[in-house]
């Protein structure tokens, strides 16, 4: 009999495993996905989005699911959101001081990772390795532990001189990977870190490895789009970063946070 399950989604949740055990969330439910794979899913979306903070129904998302006041005005969202070395919130209102010393003044990581290649990132310290998961990376590496955001933003951004900071999500999908020693990488990287920031550097942390539950990839990686077509039925045949993978296509379901949406599974 098939199952369906609906709600607003959000990004996938995760267990470290052997292959990473995935949870699709949809409003307060969570539901394993890793044993899905090979099954025929329909993925239907109801036509309603409701932000992900303050659930006022909205037509279109921001920011991975925020309406645009939610968007324009929380803390979380602030450009340092994605250009840490800007960080100021210890300088704004009493909800941006909350905001900095709940997350902002403390640990961060910076770190190597190999998705599509190697790229350089950072993450505050509990997010390991929720966030290397979470791009699909098949090894990952530590090489610097700071105590505030923005230090290790001006660490990212001389790195980001060096070595890239993105990721091709097409070719992390496809595999398409060269095998990388970490050893030599970490070794020229940390040469790259400014002299005031080298005390943070650590030259000691063992890489880290995941896989994922793929059973196969498109050949051409097209990427689906719920808001031109709402509904498709196909074989799930792999789960990788935040995508699903079909025999036909891929879909990112962080884009599609805030999105009400039915899943329907052919068991």
């Amino acid at each position: 009999m098939p199952k369906m399950i609906s709600g607003q989604l959000s990004k996938m949740t995760h267990k470290e495993g052997a292959p990473i055990q995935y949870f699709l969330n949809l409003g307060e439910d969570s539901y394993p996905l890793t044993s899905k794979v090979g099954q025929t899913v329909t993925i239907r979306y109801t036509g309603k989005i409701t932000c992900v903070e303050c659930g006022r129904r909205i037509k279109k998302t921001y920011s991975d699911g925020y309406c645009f006041p939610c968007t324009r005005d929380l803390p979380e969202n602030d450009i340092c959101s994605v250009r840490p070395e800007k960080c100021q919130h210890d300088k704004g209102n009493d909800a941006d001081r909350e905001f900095y010393e709940k997350y902002c003044n403390i640990d961060h990581y910076v770190y190597l990772s190999q998705t599509s290649g190697v790229k350089v990132g950072i993450t505050r310290h509990y997010n390991i390795p929720s966030r290397w998961i979470d791009q699909g990376a098949i090894k990952a590496l530590i090489i610097a532990k700071v105590p505030r955001r923005i230090l290790s933003g001006h660490i990212e951004i001389a790195l980001a001189k060096n070595i890239s900071d993105k990721t091709n999500w097409r070719k992390m999908l496809l595999g398409q990977i060269e095998d990388v020693d970490f050893s030599f990488m970490r070794s020229e990287m940390i040469k790259c870190i400014p002299e005031d920031l080298k005390q943070y550097a650590l030259y000691k942390e063992k890489v880290q490895s995941f896989t994922y539950p793929i059973h196969s990839v498109p050949v051409k990686i097209s990427s689906h789009n719920l808001d031109k077509e709402g509904e498709f039925t196909e074989k799930l045949t792999g789960i990788k970063g935040q995508y699903l993978i079909f025999k036909n296509r891929v879909i990112n379901l962080r884009k599609y946070s805030g999105y009400h949406i039915e899943f329907i599974f052919e068991e």
